[in-house]
C-alpha cells in the first residue's frame, strides 16, 4: 500500500513509500481509509519533530473510512461498516486513568500517526476499542473533523466550565479553534474569534458559522474590544489554541481577574509563562490535552443535531497522489482543513 512516511525526527524526511498491508491482530481491526486530515500537528511533526513522534512512522491521526477486516475477538463490526477511529491504539487498561475512560493520561498509551502506523496511507490497524460506528448521516468529511471537533469538546465541555453570557475569546480560527469557538457558543458564551490578517477567510467563515464576532489583531485593538464588551472587566475565558508565545501573552492580557485560561496549543519547546499575571489576577487555568472517548460521542451527536458543523471547515480533498499539493497548501496557510483522499 502506499503510505506517507516520516522517517527521522530530523525536519523533512517525510515522503511516499511502499509498505505491506497490515494484518489485524487480536483485538484489532483494519480500516480501508476513505478520508484522512491533516492537522497543525502533523505539519509540526514534519518540520519540527515533538515529543510523541517516534519515526519511522506514518502520519495522519484523523481517520474515516470503512472496516476491511477483523482480528480474533473483535465483535459488533462488520466488513464494509462506515467508522473511524480514535486516536488511541494502544493503553495499559489497568491505571487510574484508563479506568477512567482518560486515556490521553496513560503513560503507557500508544497514539496512531506518532507512535504508531496512522492515516496518511490506504489501510490503517488499530485497536477495537478506538472504532466507532458511523452514523448515516454523518459523511466521510466529517468524520475526518470529530477528531479535532472532540479536542473543542474536551476543553470547553469536559475541563472549562463555560457558562450562559460567559464572553470567550479564542485565539485562533484554525480548525482546532473553530471546533472550540462552536462548542463555546452551543454552550451559550458570547464568542470572539482572533486571528491574524492572513486569517481573513477563516475569521469570515466564524462569522458564517454564527460567531459573535471577530478580531484582526494586526488592525484592530482586542483588548479594548474585549473591554468595551465586558464593561472594562476582560474575558470570562481565554482559549490559546494557536501554539504561538505572543497569543499566549495576550490572553494574559485580555482575560478578566479571576477569569479561566485554556492552553491548547501545541509547543515543542517549553515556553515563558507570566505566573505573576496569573497569581494577581487569580487565574483558573485548565489545560487541556488531547480529547477522550467521551468528546468523541458527544461530537458525533452535535454534529448530527446540528450543534456542530463543519461544511465551512473542510475546504479542500487532495488525493493521496497529490500529497506534496496538500502539504503545500497547508503551508501557505490556504483554506482550512485539508483531507487527503487515500483511494486515489
Amino acid at each position: 500500500m502506499r503510505a506517507l512516511v516520516k522517517e527521522s525526527i530530523e525536519p523533512g524526511h517525510f515522503s511516499m513509500h511502499e509498505l505491506p498491508i497490515p494484518v489485524p491482530g487480536k483485538d484489532q481491526v483494519r480500516i480501508k481509509i476513505i478520508r484522512a486530515g491533516i492537522c497543525q500537528t502533523d505539519w509540526v511533526y514534519i518540520n519540527q519533530g515533538g515529543f510523541a513522534l517516534k519515526p519511522p512512522v506514518v502520519l495522519g491521526h484523523e481517520i474515516a473510512g470503512i472496516v476491511d477486516e477483523v482480528g480474533e475477538g473483535v465483535e459488533g463490526f462488520e466488513i464494509g461498516q462506515r467508522v473511524l477511529t480514535q486516536t488511541t491504539y494502544h493503553v495499559c487498561g489497568k491505571c487510574r486513568f484508563c479506568k477512567q475512560g482518560l486515556y490521553n493520561h496513560c503513560a503507557e498509551r500508544k497514539g496512531l500517526g506518532s507512535a504508531q502506523n496512522g492515516g496518511f496511507a490506504e489501510y490503517v490497524v488499530t485497536w477495537k476499542g478506538s472504532v466507532m460506528a458511523l452514523p448515516e448521516e454523518i459523511t466521510f468529511d466529517q468524520a475526518a473533523c470529530v477528531e479535532p471537533m472532540a479536542c473543542g469538546v474536551h476543553a470547553m465541555a469536559e475541563r472549562c466550565p463555560v457558562y450562559v453570557n460567559d464572553v470567550v475569546v479564542v485565539m485562533g480560527p484554525g480548525t482546532i479553534g473553530l471546533g472550540v469557538a462552536q462548542v463555546a457558543k452551543a454552550q451559550g458564551g458570547i464568542v470572539v474569534v482572533a486571528g491574524l490578517t492572513a486569517d481573513r477567510p477563516r475569521l469570515d467563515a466564524a462569522l458564517k458559522m454564527g460567531i459573535d464576532r471577530v478580531v484582526d489583531i494586526q488592525t484592530e485593538d482586542l483588548e479594548a474590544i474585549v473591554k468595551e464588551m465586558t464593561d472594562g472587566f476582560g474575558a470570562d475565558v481565554v482559549v490559546e489554541a494557536t501554539g504561538n508565545v505572543k497569543a499566549v501573552d495576550t490572553a494574559m492580557k485580555v482575560v478578566r481577574r479571576r477569569g479561566r485560561f485554556v492552553p491548547m496549543g501545541v509547543f515543542t519547546t517549553p515556553i515563558e509563562l507570566d505566573f505573576h499575571t496569573i497569581k494577581k489576577k487569580e487565574l483558573d487555568v485548565y489545560g487541556s490535552h488531547a480529547q477522550v472517548p467521551t468528546a468523541w460521542e458527544t461530537t458525533l451527536k452535535m454534529l448530527q443535531n446540528g450543534k456542530l458543523s463543519t461544511d465551512l471547515i473542510v475546504t479542500h480533498v487532495f488525493p493521496l497522489s497529490d500529497w506534496e499539493k496538500a502539504f503545500e497548501t497547508v503551508s501557505k496557510k490556504e483554506g482550512i482543513k485539508i483531507l487527503l483522499d487515500p483511494t486515489k
